[in-house]
């Protein structure tokens, strides 16, 4: 069977995700029609079975199918205020499913056009919503130029580091995330909770997939590459020559054992769909992994250190934070544990109790591979709110298809703060 090879630095936008392809006799006997082809990509999210749809052709140009479905099940335990019971939510929850077709075509002897088109899956609602989608050149001294949808530079810098990515113990609890009030009963002001400050809810203004960028990597050398986007909006400057626009950039080596990166990224305006008023959001992080193996097995320990900075108008959105991971496989199972903290705001002021709005989130998991496509998991994670914090659980199910705001995308309380939550959650997935 021979495997199929893109061109030089595919590897990397495209997330490892490629898949063999067969011999010519078979991928004839595979083929579909043009027709065919049209209405799957319409439908975006319809069922395809995996083995025998994996490489089609059309109009003379190879495509490929993957994907990924994930599901879970959790069991989540919210506290509540002194003697009330706590509230138990035992829910199933498909988890960043994903259909995708994607190709390339050889223009000159290192040039190539690329192109992907990527959807989640969501089996509640039956809605289609565009993951990283985009369409570039890359060549094979200069790197690529992307443009459509992506990842930021920032998110993909920390994104092979999760060793619970996609889970509800995903480093994104925290990492990437932060505090914002909220007004639950859209009056326009910040609903209050029963201790007298802002309610505060989790926003996810820095795990973005940017829906207007133009994205540009570097070749590779010796394991360093460079990533930078930009990404712009529709709506016009007004008198405050305030430009509504999005920025991110990071670094990267990325040679085995060793991994290390750096990322920057900057809103300001309304542009990005967390951003409150016209003030600016930055932030920078930090990441290192070590992969090593012996007699014993192979483990893998990472650290990720992050820096939010909000301007003025809302200082309770600054704060600091970091993240650290440890697995260990032997075999066909793999213990994984990690441990994020958030450090209270730079909010000078509060109605009661001063800043106190950090956060602890330990997660233990044990996950079994079948095999490098299907694996099963068990998790145990718990996070612990500070008096005027609010972090919560990833859960990124069908809700998170209406949310402008992001607090869709995890377990939270929406009415006090200081609440702890503790979940269990038992998944499994499968790649295609």
């Amino acid at each position: 069977m021979q495997k199929k090879i893109l061109p030089h630095g595919m590897n990397t936008l495209f997330d490892n995700r490629q898949q063999p392809i067969d011999s010519q006799e078979d991928r004839n006997r595979k083929n579909l029609p043009r027709v065919a082809l049209l209405s799957l990509l319409a439908a975006g999210a319809s069922a395809i079975p995996g083995a025998a749809m994996a490489d089609i052709t059309s109009n003379g140009s190879d495509i490929t199918i993957y994907g990924k479905i994930r599901s879970s099940w959790d069991y989540v335990t919210y506290d509540q205020a002194s003697g009330v019971d706590d509230v138990d939510d035992d829910t199933a929850v498909f988890r960043s499913s994903y259909l995708g077709f994607k190709g390339t075509e050889a223009l000159t002897s290192d040039l190539a056009g690329i192109w992907q088109v990527e959807t989640h899956l969501h089996t509640d609602k039956n809605v289609v919503q565009l993951r990283n989608t985009f369409v570039g050149l890359e060549h094979d001294k200069w790197g690529e130029i992307i443009f459509g949808k992506h990842d930021t530079p920032y998110r993909m810098n920390t994104n092979k580091l999760d060793i619970f990515r996609d889970t509800i113990a995903d480093n994104n609890n925290i990492m990437g995330t932060h505090l914002v009030s909220n007004d639950i009963d859209g009056d326009g002001n910040a609903d209050k909770s029963e201790i007298g400050v802002d309610v505060m809810l989790p926003k996810r203004n820095f795990d973005e997939r940017a829906s207007n960028l133009v994205m540009y990597q570097t070749p590779k050398f010796h394991g360093l590459q460079g990533l930078i986007a930009r990404e712009s909006f529709s709506q016009p400057e007004d008198d405050s020559d305030d430009e509504y626009e999005g920025f991110s950039g990071s670094v990267t080596y990325d040679r085995k054992p060793y991994y290390a990166a750096v990322a920057y990224e900057m809103w300001e305006g309304d542009g990005n769909r967390n951003a409150t008023g016209r003030d600016k959001v930055d932030a920078w992080n930090f990441a290192a992994g070590y992969t090593f193996g012996n007699r014993f097995g192979k483990s893998k320990i990472c650290f990720i250190y992050e820096d939010i900075d909000h301007g003025e108008q809302n200082s309770t959105m600054s704060r600091s934070a970091f993240w650290t991971g440890f697995s260990h496989r032997i075999g066909a199972n793999e213990f994984k544990i990690a441990y994020a903290a958030a450090d209270d705001s730079e909010a000078s002021t509060r109605a009661v109790g001063g800043n106190d709005d950090g956060a602890d989130n330990l997660s233990i998991g044990i996950e079994h591979h079948f095999s490098k496509r299907t694996r099963v998991y068990a998790i145990y994670t718990h996070m612990d709110n500070d008096e005027h914090a609010n972090y919560g659980l990833f859960k990124q199910d069908n809700t998170w298809l209406g949310a402008s705001t992001g607090i869709n995308s995890f377990y939270a309380h929406t009415g006090a703060n200081g609440k702890n939550i503790d979940s269990i959650s038992l998944g499994i997935s499968h790649g295609f």
